[in-house]
């Protein structure tokens, strides 16, 4: 699978009600452990665990809580937009609407750090950040997080290339 299309087979949960940032670890930590078959334990002592080492909020009012236990069979990641936005200690002090959550096995540790940097960017885009908070249809929302993905995940000197020929054709 290639790395972005674990946004076509995402949970997505809108309008989650979750009155502080425990309660948004929990319900992520119950989204991801039923998709992947694991103990919610499991999944909530993981995630929690990692918010305890700081914050994974990104800014812009999403945060990002992750784990990478060995205890997880295979990837999955949830969105969540809240109802109403909750403290998360971010670094632009603004509070936290969309939470992005990722559970990865341990032994794929590299393909977790390509994918995690790869969805942070995806998640701040504005255009998919606007869609998370307005839209009401799943799919649309994970239509265009692939699409932003497979965007991201094309190789620099391509989009590079792409970029500096504003008409599409090449320099004479």
């Amino acid at each position: 699978m290639d790395t972005h299309e674990h946004f076509l087979t995402m949970d997505i949960s809108l309008s989650a009600i979750a009155p502080h940032k425990d309660a948004a670890i929990a319900l992520a930590a119950d989204r991801l452990a039923e998709t992947v078959d694991m103990a919610y334990g499991d999944a909530r002592a993981a995630l929690s665990g990692r918010e305890a080492l700081g914050s994974t909020a990104l800014g812009k009012g999403v945060a990002m809580p992750h784990a990478v236990p060995w205890e997880c069979p295979r990837p999955a990641l949830s969105l969540i937009s809240l109802a109403t936005p909750v403290e998360f200690d971010a670094p632009d002090h603004l509070r936290v609407d969309v939470v992005l959550a990722l559970i990865w096995p341990r032994h794929r540790v590299g393909d977790f750090v390509r994918f995690s940097s790869l969805a942070s960017r995806v998640v701040s885009d504005p255009a998919v950040l606007q869609a998370v908070r307005t839209s009401g249809a799943p799919g649309l929302i994970r239509s265009l997080l692939h699409a932003r993905g497979s965007a991201l995940s094309c190789p620099t000197s391509l989009r590079v290339r792409v970029a500096s020929h504003g008409n599409g054709l090449p320099r004479t």
